[in-house]
């Protein structure tokens, strides 16, 4: 059974400070982390609410210290916003994300610090409950079940797809997803939840990274604590 994963590593953005523009709405993403060098997927992603369209791309770019570089370029048409780290094992779990590197359209890319990088975890969290309304402590109690099996058609073509359904704690369906194991690296061609959804425009196994150049280390935008970004909550500071 594929197990859910939360798509929460962009809230660090935010985090960053103004450098970049805030991400649009991001869906829930699930579906089952199957990292191998090389694989891409491009999503066309749709708030509800707004009718904002975002392209997301999510690949595999590298490998370093047994770990993987995973990598999401969104761009909504105006901006173009890059978040690439190193994790080691599934997104889903911050205390995976090793490095956290950031560039927003023709800016210098940036690096995070470690400290800032364990913030950023905290500030993923907190963004995912603001979003979803559901507190983080909670999403223990979701559960993916299988709903068999249909043809679904989308951009990237058509595709002979498990339904899934993410449920919670209350039998109430939080989300449902279309998973086919070769579309890597999680497996979904469409997702639905109440805010967003998502279809697969393009998969292949070719990526290669968006950011060519150098990180620089990041600096704390002017006015802001070096201990604490703008915005974050009381008790999400580096070291807390």
């Amino acid at each position: 059974m594929a197990r859910p994963v939360r798509f929460l590593v962009l809230a660090a953005v935010i985090a960053a400070g103004p450098a970049l523009a805030g991400p649009p709405q991001v869906p829930r993403l699930f579906g089952t982390f199957q990292p191998e060098v090389g694989v891409w997927s491009e999503y066309l992603v749709k708030e509800k609410t707004t009718g904002r369209a975002t392209r997301m791309r999510m690949a595999i770019v590298g490998r370093e210290d047994g770990g993987w570089w995973y990598e999401v370029v969104q761009d909504d048409g105006q901006s173009r916003n890059i978040v690439k780290m190193l994790v080691r094992g599934d997104p889903d779990r911050p205390d995976n994300i090793q490095r956290l590197i950031l560039k927003s359209g023709d800016r210098p890319a940036t690096e995070m610090p470690k400290d800032f990088v364990a913030m950023g975890r905290r500030m993923a969290v907190h963004m995912f409950e603001r979003r979803s309304g559901v507190p983080a402590a909670e999403t223990g109690g979701l559960r993916a079940e299988t709903a068999g099996r249909r043809t679904v058609t989308v951009p990237a073509g058509t595709f002979e797809a498990e339904v899934h359904r993410i449920v919670d704690a209350e039998g109430r369906v939080r989300a449902t997803y279309d998973f086919v194991p070769e579309v890597k690296p999680f497996g979904v061609v469409t997702s639905d939840t109440a805010t967003t959804t998502m279809e697969l425009l393009a998969h292949g196994t070719d990526a290669r990274s968006a950011i060519q150049e150098t990180p620089v280390p990041m600096q704390a935008p002017p006015g802001m604590p070096a201990d604490l970004p703008r915005g974050l909550p009381p008790g999400m500071g580096p070291g807390e």
